[in-house]
């Protein structure tokens, strides 16, 4: 808890983006990696992995975009730094420890931006607001000059807060055409990154699964991380073991289903 004060006093993060919650999500979300480090292991290093791929795949080296950046634990920050001219690593809030990281070198830009570009436009909502109109505003500018963008881990979270914020403000968490809006905001990244002229690494939560610790307990139960949409085709995939019980249930593991999609320039990904 000392640690999660300390983020929480010691974080640059503008009042807007405190207030729909991205500050202590992202505090949330580094101490739950200080509590599962070891759990976490596998899907760090298969996340590392597939980005070194696509590096691999890059022709041209002069500079990557990291989008949903975080704390940088799932980046193979050295390796981009050595590889390319310019690092530029995006993210709503960036805590203490990658803002150290990117003092030290000339090579690394933080980047505090709305994906969804939603934020302004809804953080004072009228009695008559039509969740139908809404419409994201991916940052277009941001991917200019890249030769590859990386999409970590950050898909599946872009509508959270945004959700949540509209829950609040009235509109019920089972009305339809907010999971429609959801489920847009994802749409609208992956044609956001579709339309880059650059390569790009798409690496994303696709499934959430219970599982009881018990063999002898009610069977695992599964769901949709991305709002029903599904990608016919993966690179890789592999099993994340975000919340190992007791982190969130003494009874039940909460374990992610994770994917890897590579987009050479001009391609698209295969999704339903």
């Amino acid at each position: 808890m000392l640690i999660e004060a300390l983020n929480f006093l010691s974080a640059r993060c503008e009042g807007k983006f405190k207030r729909f919650g991205y500050l202590h999500e992202a505090i949330a979300i580094d101490a739950r990696f200080r509590r599962c480090k070891s759990a976490w292991k596998s899907h760090l290093e298969n996340t590392k992995s597939e980005i070194l791929s696509a590096i691999d795949k890059t022709s041209k080296h002069a500079k990557v975009v990291v989008l949903g950046a975080g704390a940088g634990y799932d980046i193979p920050l050295d390796e981009l730094e050595r590889q390319f001219d310019r690092v530029v690593l995006v993210d709503v809030v960036f805590l203490r420890s990658i803002r150290k990281k990117a003092e030290k070198s000339s090579k690394i830009t933080l980047v505090e931006a709305d994906l969804t570009g939603l934020v302004d436009s809804l953080e004072y909502l009228g009695s008559d607001f039509d969740v139908k109109e809404i419409q994201s505003k991916p940052p277009v500018d941001l991917l200019g000059g890249a030769d590859l963008v990386i999409s970590c881990n950050i898909l599946s979270q872009l509508p959270i807060c945004i959700q949540n914020w509209l829950i609040k403000s009235g509109v019920d968490e089972d009305d339809g055409d907010l999971q429609k809006c959801c489920r847009k905001i994802i749409t609208d990244h992956l044609k956001w990154l579709e339309n880059s002229d650059s390569s790009v690494l798409l690496v994303t939560d696709l499934e959430r699964r219970v599982e009881p610790v018990k063999v002898m307990e009610e069977g695992e139960i599964r769901d949709n991380a991305l709002y029903g949409l599904k990608f016919n085709k993966l690179a890789a995939n592999w099993i994340w073991d975000i919340a190992p019980s007791p982190e969130v249930d003494t009874a039940y593991h909460l374990k992610h289903l994770v994917g890897s999609v590579y987009l050479k320039h001009d391609d698209f990904f295969d999704i339903s």
